[in-house]
């Protein structure tokens, strides 16, 4: 009778979902992206205050380098994985995955980090270790928050992300009351550090170690899906050339000291993103799961509600930091940048982040489809656009105005995602009703 009782009991409440709903789970993700653009906030203004415009716009271009980096491995093992484990998420298979998916993000990192070390060190010394250890990590605890949120632990991704920022924090500040000034391999290294802790802890509230994997049937599942990934891997590349590639390629050309307003004021933009990526990572887990199931419509006025959001509180806070900036320019910076054109810059600046935010869903949309070539066709004419128009302004009008190949590289892909987006939600939609 009263295990009777019981069972009824249990049926009539409500059962437990993994991370709570799609509106939790976004509010925990977001609170821990907060926490460390937080953290990236504080630790550029005091970049900006302390170190010469030279080592700022060098310490701006290690960071382009390790998003750059966060691109590649997102496109080659983050976003497989999702497309992988999200659909088979509790069974053996996603625990497979997850072996497969994680070595191949190691072996990335490892590479890439190496790889920066190595070309940073004759320069910048022990810096160059710290920065090359800094894209590694970086790159890595980027994957994981991916795999994480595919899981359904959002959880374990905000204490990641606090953690990471907590440590960064924690290192920044006795560097700063150690010494008067903070150097490139402090910051590096607290960089590093945080990240190394949010990986670490990640692991811990998992209660699983690091599954690592050569065995030769997983690897032949990932040969089987090659193909798309090296679409996917043809789009990031293009994407990248269009994106970071471009803006990289711009502080090379004027070099770091001339670059430096630019890379200041994307930190003033760059919460932005915070919202933005929080979103877009949740989309591309949720769109991916309603897709298997069949679910072409919830998964189109997801993205289309997202898109919106994204619109409205980028105009929002685009009016407010532009109003504000000649307040910012005095006090935050300093006056460092006086003889600089601010307004333009600044206008730019969230031109171009303004359209490539609101392209951020569509594309995870498009991904989930696996619709890798569009993306890559899009990215490589965008990029050959925005190439055209920034390279004959940089050799006849003042470097600010290159900004201008920028924002006509994110509208043209931001129009060609958009339509391919309609194309294949419509595609999907009416296949679902027949």
């Amino acid at each position: 009778m009263i295990a009777t009782t019981r069972a009824r009991l249990r049926a009539l409440l409500p059962r437990k979902i993994p991370g709570g709903g799609f509106g939790s789970r976004f509010a925990l993700i977001l609170s821990g992206e907060l926490v460390q653009a937080l953290f990236h906030f504080v630790l550029n203004i005091v970049l900006v205050r302390v170190l010469s415009q030279a080592d700022y716009g060098l310490f701006a271009m290690v960071f382009v380098c390790g998003a750059v980096g966060i691109t590649y491995i997102r496109a080659v093992v983050a976003v497989p994985a999702t497309m992988f484990i999200a659909p088979c998420h509790g069974r053996p298979a996603a625990r497979a995955y997850d072996s497969l998916f994680g070595t191949g993000a190691v072996a990335l990192s490892l590479a890439s980090g190496g790889l920066a070390a190595a070309c940073l060190v004759p320069a910048l010394g022990a810096a160059g270790l710290a920065a090359g250890a800094f894209i590694g990590l970086y790159m890595f605890r980027s994957y994981l928050r991916i795999v994480l949120l595919a899981c359904k632990a959002p959880r374990i991704a905000g204490l990641s992300d606090q953690v990471y920022a907590a440590i960064g924090l924690l290192f920044l500040s006795a560097s700063v009351f150690a010494a008067p000034s903070i150097s490139l391999a402090q910051a590096f290294m607290a960089l590093a550090l945080g990240h190394g802790c949010g990986i670490a802890i990640s692991y811990v509230a998992l209660r699983r170690p690091l599954r690592l994997t050569l065995r030769a049937s997983l690897w032949r599942r990932y040969r089987a899906v090659w193909q798309k990934l090296a679409w996917s891997l043809t789009g990031v590349t293009t994407n990248t050339l269009q994106g970071q590639g471009m803006t990289l390629a711009f502080a090379l050309l004027v070099g770091p000291a001339r670059f430096a307003p630019i890379a200041a004021t994307l930190v003033l933009f760059a919460p932005l993103r915070i919202p933005t990526n929080a979103l877009t990572n949740m989309v591309l887990a949720e769109v991916t799961e309603l897709l298997a199931k069949g679910q072409a419509a919830q998964a189109s006025r997801i993205v289309m509600r997202s898109t919106a959001i994204i619109a409205a509180g980028c105009l929002a806070y685009g009016a407010a930091m532009l109003l504000a900036l000649p307040m910012i320019e005095r006090h935050l910076f300093k006056g460092r940048f006086d003889h600089e054109p601010m307004n333009w810059i600044a206008a730019g600046v969230f031109a171009a982040m303004l359209v490539s935010l609101l392209y951020a869903i569509p594309r995870a949309y498009l991904e989930a489809c696996g619709a890798f070539r569009t993306i890559a066709w899009g990215s490589a004419s965008a990029f050959l656009i925005g190439a055209c128009i920034m390279i004959p302004v940089l050799l006849t009008m003042p470097s600010a105005f290159a900004l201008l190949g920028l924002i006509a590289s994110e509208a043209y892909i931001l129009v060609w995602l958009g339509r391919a987006f309609r194309r294949i939600a419509t595609g999907r939609g009416m296949a679902g009703h027949a």
